[in-house]
């Protein structure tokens, strides 16, 4: 969601990353919305070429989605092709966390794999060449041979870390008023009524490629033909159609362009949350069975923020359970304990019993728990029991209900709810009685969506100040950094050691508050 506060940590990411001028168009876009290129040198007042050069470095770091539509322009005049810009909020925000991207494909698969992400993330957009040569360029000592670091990159595209980039400007056919959303019929769709979709939306989903063409990777090295003169007229045949094959993808493949899946990476970390959420409430046999639910199905989920997991049998569940060191120990019977710790009914699936998760639930829990997490380091232990207790009601209660369920005094409890109601974490709703005398009662409630979209404008706010402080800190001691190693003694040393110090624990600290925003935001 993007609120005052998330604009502006958008703005500061742009602008510590690219500078003031592409900062400029890209806060034009954010808070005006969709813009054409007139529009967008209109309201920056910045000369054309600037604006043009500005969008080209959104648009390279995914950024910015480029889109062409129809205009109507008057009565008895032919409709018109306009190019329009939107930025991508949540692509911007996700520059915060390519630490966290770099550490998951370290974790699962090797070092010349994130050093190829690196560059990726590094530079937004580039061909297969680009990626092979930056990344034979950046070794030191022995040199990598190129199949082995094209086998690398075809790890990062199996393992859908890295995707085709989507189409540059996509066309949208103009929508009849009759025509409705497009909706997926079936089961499971017939219980989800999403509305329809912004021109936005539709503009994003069109220029994603088909997930066929999306993680296919043209291999130029062919394949291993026999060439001897005892190979028949057909298989020679099929040995040339192979070589024209070769030299049309070889060609094709310079033009590829390719960038990091963010998808993928936030799927990943809402697996993680949900795991570690589990392991605390529950315990490491709930999370070790749904690490390995999750680790199953994760190429068959359709979209991040899937309400159950993808069902699965018994057999696929303990199957992949003792695939890990610490599930081998698990009993099938410890199985089935678990899944029931985890709230999971079987379901028929063909002709077996199957078992789904409830993901949707987890995230829910792991929500509430940072804002009481938040009213409790802020408000207190009182205000945290009054808070859990109109969180976990959905209903109005009157203050001496509250008092009485809490144990806090009731002077003690109408304070407090005062102070949360300002601060905008409760509503509070006034009910007049006109039985034998007026008197007024106050009702109070959470109201859960509106509370979260407060919450992660804090947490937006808190983050801007972290980031500003971190540049502000790298700014001031400039110097300091920039002398060689020898030189920092003495005073010069105490500076940079209290420099370090300071950017780890505000570094530290903003990767902390980006994994709750992420909860409320990406999960």
């Amino acid at each position: 969601m993007a609120t005052q506060y998330g604009v502006q940590l958008a703005v500061h990411l742009i602008s510590s990353h690219f500078g003031s001028l592409v900062a400029k168009v890209c806060d034009c876009l954010l808070r005006k919305g969709t813009l054409t290129l007139a529009n967008i040198i209109r309201f920056t007042e910045l000369p054309p070429q600037q604006v043009k050069s500005c969008i080209l470095v959104l648009i390279q770091h995914n950024c910015v989605q480029a889109y062409a539509m129809q205009q109507e322009v008057g009565f008895g005049e032919a409709p018109r092709v306009i190019t329009q810009y939107t930025a991508l909020f949540y692509n911007i925000l996700h520059r915060m966390r390519f630490a966290k991207f770099l550490a998951i494909v370290s974790e699962e698969l090797d070092k010349e794999c994130e050093e190829i992400l690196e560059g990726l993330l590094q530079h937004g957009r580039l061909t297969l060449e680009q990626i092979l040569d930056r990344a034979k360029s950046n070794q030191s000592g022995e040199p990598v041979v190129q199949d082995v670091l094209r086998e690398s990159f075809i790890k990062l595209v199996r393992a859908r870390f890295v995707e085709r980039c989507p189409a540059p400007e996509p066309f949208l056919a103009p929508q009849s008023k009759e025509e409705t959303p497009a909706r997926k019929r079936g089961a499971k769709s017939a219980k989800q009524v999403e509305g329809p979709q912004t021109i936005e939306q539709r503009a994003i989903a069109a220029a994603a490629p088909m997930d066929a063409k999306r993680f296919s990777v043209i291999m130029n090295t062919g394949t291993d033909v026999d060439d001897s003169p005892n190979v028949a007229v057909g298989e020679k045949r099929k040995q040339d159609a192979l070589e024209l094959d070769k030299e049309s993808g070889a060609s094709c493949e310079k033009d590829i362009l390719w960038c990091a899946n963010f998808e993928e990476f936030v799927r990943h970390l809402r697996h993680k949350a949900c795991i570690a959420n589990v392991k605390t409430r529950l315990d490491d046999g709930a999370a070790i069975v749904l690490s390995a639910m999750l680790e199953a199905t994760r190429n068959e989920e359709t979209k991040v923020k899937i309400e159950n997991s993808v069902p699965l049998s018994m057999d696929t569940i303990f199957e992949g359970v003792m695939k890990s060191e610490a599930g081998r120990s698990m009993t099938l019977e410890r199985v089935r304990s678990s899944l029931i710790q985890l709230g999971c009914a079987p379901g028929v699936r063909g002709a077996a019993e199957s078992y789904s998760v409830d993901l949707k639930n987890i995230i829910e829990l792991v929500q509430n728990d940072e804002v009481e997490s938040i009213i409790l380091k802020r408000y207190g232990k009182d205000a945290y029991r009054i808070f859990r207790l109109l969180s976990k009601s959905y209903r109005l209660l009157e203050t001496d209900k509250i008092s009485d369920t809490t144990f806090v005094e009731k002077k003690d409890t109408a304070k407090i709810l005062y102070q949360l109601w300002k601060d905008e974490y409760l509503q509070m709703e006034k009910l007049n009685l006109h039985a034998g005398r007026q008197s007024q009662f106050q009702l109070w409630k959470v109201t859960k969506d509106t509370l979260w979209g407060h919450v992660v404008n804090e947490m937006y706010h808190s983050a801007l100040n972290l980031s500003q402080r971190v540049a502000y800190e790298l700014e001031q001691e400039q110097e300091i950094i920039q002398l060689p190693r020898e030189k920092r003694v003495g005073a010069l040393g105490s500076r940079f050691e209290r420099l370090r110090k300071v950017r780890i624990l505000l570094e530290s600290s903003l990767m902390k508050l980006d994994d709750a925003i992420m909860v409320f935001n990406d999960f």
